[in-house]
């Protein structure tokens, strides 16, 4: 097996509207770094600053070489242009106005990639109009014959590149890409190995500018393709004498976004045996690039075995076709991988029978009924006496009454095609032609769930790069078809992993005329809809000056005394944790004791210590105690309870032991008013404004002064159960400080 890369890079054009596009630079670093053993390990050839039909020549020999087994990399680099419908890479002398026979197109590509003996396959393209470019790739025609393992990562975001002006550049994915690469950080789960979905993740958090964003694609058959290896795993930085960690601990995450995957996993587990016939939702929430993707994947490494995963790019499935189609898909997909050969044949002719059984009566009678009239009309056209000109006659009669059946027959097919919905074409079908067709596909999804032997569990990732119609479309049909799907003895389980501001704006955006209506004070209409739909959301962790502090010394090894001190320290102190328990507050004064470095490494123990169930319950009994600030229903102070138990998580991995009952009431202004809450976050000085209502003018919004002048809310802010929340104690619940 080979690794070969080409690198094709274009600076010099003869077509002016080229201009200012000198990548000379990027393609020379990029392909260092792809040709580094210690990194790409791939055998690297250039072409720069040359004609189309030298590009041409080039690529096509490139992968009309290859053998089965060989990793072809292929990047380009310059120039890009858009003509009649198609897009192009533009080579030296390229001229725009006649694209089509001086540039390489999208299809032309394309048809190297589908004729070539190769089945791996990494394409990056660094270009204007790259977007467009990767998406005719991946996506025009038929799908790619054979199971080719495939990314493509592109530097522009499709939709707006009509919008190219002076801002937009080629180049964007090199820096991010050598960064990524060299430095370990595109390797999400630190096993010295960055796979193409780890690959492409990566450039899309990384690689933007205010006008661009990295858009990837990832075959099925790619998402443990190796593209690089992860130096910074074993030891071998390039460029730096700064040893780095090779011992067990450089393999663990950092910044904590593991012991948080354990938590999570603690939680959902316990979900799931409390009352397995009730569907979980879990939103992770936080900005682009917190780590939310790393989250999930710690979690699918903390769960596999545990539940049948159905991993969901909502990004990449909002192009295929409808939100219940792909999700469908997504879990069927994933129930028959997890079966044997015969397994999966077995699962997919059930299927058909059972889809059959419910919607396929109307197409059966219709065959019924056409099998009977033919039949009917051949006895009774067939001639009494089989002359010559009997049987002349009645094939005449014959061909007429086919001819008039075929119609028939042919609506008999397409009811037999969206019966199967194995197309987005046949989903929309069966969507548009059916009385009822979201029951259907709830029906279906329940017989789904019966028939698997591990409980569901769909982690969602990348909804907060959707347009708002597709945010809202996907979460409405999580809601409304399969999380309560009928009949189903084992309820699906949801991580969704998204920016929460994302999500509320959505379904602002779809629902305007109701905000004045429907909208509380201090709790507008997308957190009214997260609210129903969400039973618990968890913020992805501050990086604390703290825990940055850290991380760098981590990576540098460097510590406050030796390291057998510390893991002395760390040690007595773990043992003391796991024998804990009692109060929450005694487990955050163990955590207390410790030195920085030790306490660093006690973080994890002490979440999930006060995960116990023994603690969990204590704590739940000692917040009782905030039941009237709260609401007079159980769905309120449920919520309060799950809104407490993730913030106390959060802020323990941070070091941060901030008291039970300041934390406590927070969470309560966090569930009453989470607007307020959001603008306390933002500027906590703010609270000035709430504590002397003379003041509020300064410190609010006008969308806010009502609320904030409210006596219900200074109540609460002023409250002697772990208050008031004047600025430094905020600071404290939201991570800004340590305490």
């Amino acid at each position: 097996m080979a690794r070969k890369a080409l690198i094709v890079g274009s600076s010099r054009f003869t077509d002016p509207s080229f201009e200012g596009l000198d990548v000379t630079t990027e393609a020379a670093v990029v392909a260092a770094v792809f040709g580094d053993e210690a990194i790409g390990g791939f055998e690297v050839a250039s072409l720069s600053d040359q004609s189309n039909t030298t590009v041409f020549s080039v690529i096509a020999r490139f992968f009309d070489a290859a053998g089965p087994e060989d990793v072809l990399l292929l990047y380009l680099i310059g120039g890009g242009v858009q003509g009649q419908g198609e897009w192009y890479f533009a080579s030296t002398d390229t001229d725009a106005r006649y694209a089509a026979t001086s540039a390489l197109s999208s299809r032309a590509l394309r048809h190297y990639v589908e004729t070539s003996d190769c089945r791996k396959f990494v394409l990056i393209f660094d270009f204007p109009f790259s977007g467009a470019f990767a998406e005719s790739v991946m996506w025009v025609g038929e799908d790619f014959p054979g199971e080719r393992a495939i990314v493509a990562v592109s530097a522009t975001n499709a939709l707006r590149e009509h919008e190219k002006g002076p801002s937009w550049s080629a180049g964007v994915l090199a820096d991010a890409l050598v960064d990524g690469l060299r430095t370990g950080r595109a390797d999400a789960d630190r096993d010295g190995v960055v796979t193409a979905e780890e690959f492409g993740a990566f450039l899309g958090r990384e690689a933007v500018t205010p006008v661009q964003q990295t858009m990837y694609h990832v075959t099925p058959a790619a998402e443990h393709l190796r593209v690089a290896g992860s130096p910074a795993v074993h030891g071998t930085t390039p460029g730096s004498d700064v040893e780095w960690a090779a011992d067990a601990t450089a393999r663990e995450d950092f910044l904590h976004r593991d012991e948080l995957a354990g938590v999570l996993a603690l939680r959902l587990t316990d979900a799931r045996m409390r009352r397995p016939d009730v569907s979980f939702l879990v939103h992770v929430d936080g900005a682009w690039g917190t780590g939310k993707t790393t989250l999930l994947g710690f979690l699918r490494r903390r769960l596999d075995g545990t539940f049948l995963l159905v991993e969901f790019d909502a990004w990449r499935q909002a192009r295929l076709g409808r939100p219940w189609w792909t999700l469908l898909t997504a879990a069927r997909d994933a129930i028959a991988a997890d079966r044997g050969w015969w397994g999966r044949r077995w699962l997919r002719s059930a299927e058909v029978f059972a889809r059959a059984r419910r919607t396929g009566a109307p197409y059966a009678f219709a065959v019924l009924v056409l099998v009977l009239l033919v039949g009917g009309l051949a006895f009774w056209l067939w001639p009494r006496q089989g002359t010559a000109g009997g049987w002349s006659e009645a094939a005449k009669v014959v061909g007429t009454v086919v001819a008039a059946m075929i119609p028939f027959w042919a609506g008999a097919l397409v009811v037999s095609r969206f019966l199967l919905w194995n197309s987005a074409r046949g989903a929309k079908l069966f969507e548009e032609s059916g009385t009822n067709p979201m029951a259907e596909v709830s029906a279906h999804f329940s017989w789904l769930l019966g028939r698997t032997r591990k409980p569901l569990l769909f982690l969602i990732d990348d909804l907060d790069r959707c347009g708002y119609e597709e945010v809202v479309g996907l979460l409405d049909t999580v809601q409304t078809v399969f999380r309560n799907a009928p009949g189903a003895a084992s309820a699906p389980l949801f991580v969704v992993a998204a920016d929460g501001a994302w999500l509320r704006k959505s379904y602002e955006s779809k629902y305007p005329v109701f905000e004045h209506c429907v909208a509380r004070p201090g709790k507008s209409l997308g957190y009214l809809f997260l609210e129903k739909l969400f039973q618990i959301t968890v913020p992805m962790p501050s990086f604390t000056t703290a825990l940055r502090r850290l991380y760098i010394d981590r990576l540098l090894r460097i510590s406050e005394g030796g390291d057998s001190e510390i893991a002395s320290e760390a040690a007595l102190l773990r043992g003391r944790l796991r024998g804990e328990a009692g109060r929450e507050r005694e487990i955050l004064d163990i955590l207390d004791e410790a030195s920085a470095a030790a306490k660093a490494e006690l973080v994890g123990d002490a979440t999930r210590a006060l995960a116990q169930p023994v603690v969990r319950e204590q704590t739940e009994h000692w917040l009782r105690k905030f039941a009237p600030l709260i609401s007079d229903t159980p769905r309120g102070f449920n919520q309060f309870v799950n809104t407490y138990t993730a913030h106390r998580a959060i802020r323990t991995l941070e070091g941060n032991t901030v008291g039970t009952d300041t934390l406590a009431l927070w969470c309560v202004v966090r569930v009453r008013w989470p607007d307020l809450f959001d603008h306390l976050e933002a500027e906590p000085s703010s609270v000035a404004g709430i504590l002397d209502p003379a003041l509020v003018s300064d410190h609010f919004p006008e969308r806010l002064r009502e609320v904030a002048a409210s006596a219900s809310v200074r109540e609460v802010v002023a409250s002697t159960l772990g208050g008031p929340l004047y600025q430094g104690r905020i600071e404290q619940c939201c991570g800004v400080v340590e305490s």
